[in-house]
């Protein structure tokens, strides 16, 4: 008796970075980090990237911890490289290196 009260049955959020991915880029592109929160960031990136999703979240591509190379964060203000992906939420940045 008891169990699963008080319990919320919705499934968890913040999986989006789950979600399965399709690399865009052969070159790596270069960006700017316009934020870090911790586990994940966001990239604006250089040039313009020319796809239907480029537009969402201002412009900027979503990066995450695991897409990092080399290093645990990125530092608001630093120069980046980075592939682009697409997946159903919009565009990231993955192989991410920070100069």
């Amino acid at each position: 008796k008891g169990k699963g009260k008080g319990k919320s049955k919705r499934k968890e959020g913040g999986k989006g970075h789950l979600l399965p991915r399709t690399r865009l880029s052969a070159e790596k592109f270069t960006g700017t980090v316009s934020a870090w929160k911790g586990k994940y960031g966001w990239i604006k990136p250089s040039e313009e990237i020319e796809h239907e999703k480029a537009k969402l979240h201002q412009g900027d591509l979503f990066v995450g911890i695991e897409d990092l190379e080399g290093v645990t964060e990125l530092t608001k203000g630093a120069t980046v490289e980075f592939h682009v992906w697409e997946d159903d939420s919009g565009l990231g940045a993955e192989e991410v290196v920070q100069h």
